[in-house]
């Protein structure tokens, strides 16, 4: 039985959902970049490259068992999915956006009939519902930014990353409706099939030891045996710091632990000011606890 995972075949979220697949250890193979899909036959695994708007849909209806999206997409879709793991890229936020020489402070400041252009209708609708505002959706494709000075519509409302395109446009945000990640989902009818649900959480499982890996560091050292305990407070590791003997050195032993990647400066300064030598930080591509 082969299970099928759909991954945005291009845009913001496909080079790093192909990065976490590599290190997972998951082979695309030399058609990778050619194909549409790919089968894994050795992991029972077929690959399938679509729009990331589609993804939500196609797991859905059954088309496609697991997929990685965006939360903001499988929103926009009103899709009934199951969030497996938020995968921590592809950070974003929906806002409402104005004209920076607009006096609006707050959506709520905006009246009845108000012109929202956006390529997200859906969230766009329910947000100002919420709000108790009769917004006027003008559905786009692509370049909002550019609506109101076409007179298109009075404001818009879309994904932001870092607000440069905005200021550019002389645009401002007023509300975040929502923010998001690219998050990897799956559905209840898949999961409800145990052998898929054991294929599924296998992968899933796979993509979550290269993303706690990311956040580590692998820390080697040569340090005075006298030393120890305090060496211990200061890479404390997983379960403890790995203690190995030097072959001919009675005065230092070898010590290898897993550190915070944010903390990799601190750890080489505190152990260099207690005799280390030989000190070695490495990458991590996968952690299994």
């Amino acid at each position: 039985m082969t299970v099928k995972m759909a991954i945005p075949n291009k845009g913001r979220l496909n080079e790093r959902a192909i990065e976490l697949l590599t290190k997972a250890g998951i082979d695309l193979g030399p058609s990778w970049g050619r194909s549409l899909n790919i089968k894994i036959p050795n992991l029972d695994l077929e690959v399938i490259f679509v729009r990331a708007q589609d993804i939500p849909v196609f797991i859905q209806s059954g088309a496609v068992d697991f997929g990685i999206t965006g939360q903001d997409v499988a929103a926009e879709a009103g899709a009934d999915l199951v969030l497996l793991q938020n995968l921590r890229f592809g950070h974003c936020r929906f806002s409402v956006i104005v004209p920076e020489d607009s006096k609006v402070k707050s959506a709520k400041d905006l009246k009845d009939g108000v012109r929202v252009a956006t390529t997200f209708p859906r969230i766009t609708k329910a947000y100002f519902d919420d709000i108790g505002i009769k917004a006027e959706i003008v559905n786009v494709q692509g370049a909002a930014e550019i609506m109101p000075y076409l007179g298109v519509s009075d404001i818009i409302s879309d994904l932001v990353e870092t607000g440069g395109t905005l200021r550019t446009n002389h645009l401002r945000e007023v509300d975040t409706v929502m923010t998001s990640d690219a998050c990897l989902f799956s559905s209840e009818k898949a999961l409800k099939d145990a052998a898929k649900k054991a294929k599924i959480e296998e992968i899933s499982d796979a993509i979550k030891s290269v993303l706690d890996a990311d956040a580590k560091k692998y820390v080697m050292a040569d340090v005075p045996r006298s030393k120890l305990s305090e060496v211990e407070k200061i890479v404390p590791g997983i379960g403890g710091p790995t203690v190995l003997e030097i072959a001919g050195n009675k005065d230092f032993v070898a010590v290898h632990a897993v550190v915070a990647g944010k903390d990799t400066y601190q750890v080489v300064r505190d152990l260099k000011k207690l005799g280390a030598k030989g000190i070695l930080t490495m990458p991590i591509e996968r952690m299994v606890e």
